[in-house]
């Protein structure tokens, strides 16, 4: 029996607009290829595969519309919504599901502990049907009445994964916001110093040494002994790169989890304008004087280092998107716990 698609590819989604990337759309298609092989096995193998057509055909249209969404072109409000990776993926699983309503007796015994483990990695571990599945499971009297249960299971557990999923994609287009916001702010303030120097002002103060008669009153980033337009460009300059040595330590330690879509871009983009707000304003603190004890920044390369310690600095502002960020993606991935539901 041949699962053919039920409907037309171009009935599916929007096939303008631009193309996104993604390793996704090759999972797939491979697992659809694998639905379809083994569905077309089982049928065969199945006495009453005669009555069971409806359900072949249910498994090809969802084979088809995830091809059909994985292949498909999306803009940015598609990429941003999800609805081409959500679609493909949801139809997969159903077909999946559907999948296990077709398999001979004997194979789908086979598979609950393959179930069992889906259901362990996203569902509570008090939930009744993963319960009685397990039970089931450890009794080891497994039969055909417990399809159904197999496939509530699974169906439960898909379901729980694409809430977390979305929740990281929620996250994802929040951090997104959050960088365009915070850019467009230090933009402003850096245009803002360089037209008018004295407004932003960046110099540090040798009132000590100026009282000993030998240097003049204030030293300021670009060298000048007056605020000058380059200061502030500078400092938002020296932050971002204080910012940059911030993002390639932290790269050391992180490990990217599987999930369906990555934050690890747009936390690296969020650190670049929070080191330069950081700086700057890390600067006009030790320049007022609020800083007990602090004497002033007394040349030119001390306040290009403080500069730099301020953007490195910034990890104590990001670390809690960095921190929210893992929770999410521990979460969504089954992968970081051995067996049990990921912890949030």
């Amino acid at each position: 029996m041949s699962l053919d698609p039920a409907i037309p590819p171009e009935r599916i989604g929007d096939t303008g607009g631009l193309r996104w990337p993604g390793t996704w759309r090759v999972y797939v298609a491979t697992r659809s290829e694998e639905i379809r092989a083994e569905a077309e096995r089982a049928l065969t193998m199945r006495d009453e595969a005669g009555q069971l057509v409806s359900v072949g055909e249910g498994i090809g249209t969802h084979l088809a519309r995830a091809e059909t969404y994985a292949r498909s072109r999306h803009g940015l409000r598609r990429w941003l919504t999800g609805q081409a990776i959500e679609g493909a993926w949801s139809n997969v699983h159903s077909a999946t599901v559907m999948l296990y309503g077709v398999l001979p007796t004997a194979e789908l015994c086979g598979r609950a502990p393959e179930v069992a483990a889906i259901g362990r990695a996203y569902l509570p571990g008090d939930d009744p049907r993963l319960v009685h599945l397990q039970a089931r499971l450890a009794a080891g009297n497994l039969g055909e009445d417990d399809r159904p249960l197999m496939q509530s299971v699974l169906r439960a557990a898909y379901t729980a994964q694409a809430m977390e999923t979305g929740r990281v994609r929620s996250f994802r287009n929040l951090l997104l916001g959050g960088v365009v916001m915070l850019t467009l702010i230090v933009l402003g303030v850096v245009v803002i110093g360089a037209i008018w120097p004295h407004v932003i002002p960046m110099c540090g103060d040798r009132s000590v040494i100026r009282a000993q008669g030998l240097m003049p009153a204030q030293i300021c980033p670009t060298g000048g002994l007056q605020p000058g337009h380059g200061d502030v460009p500078l400092v938002a300059l020296i932050g971002m790169l204080g910012a940059a040595l911030a993002t390639a330590a932290s790269l050391s330690t992180r490990s990217e989890l599987s999930t369906r879509y990555s934050l690890a871009v747009v936390q690296n983009l969020l650190k670049a304008p929070a080191g330069v707000a950081t700086a700057v304003l890390g600067l006009l603190i030790l320049n007022s004087g609020f800083v007990p004890g602090f004497a002033g920044l007394g040349s030119q390369p001390a306040i290009l280092v403080w500069a730099m310690a301020f953007g490195y600095g910034q990890q104590v502002v990001t670390r809690f998107v960095d921190q929210r960020a893992d929770s999410l993606l521990s979460a969504a991935s089954p992968l970081t716990t051995a067996g049990g539901r990921p912890s949030r």
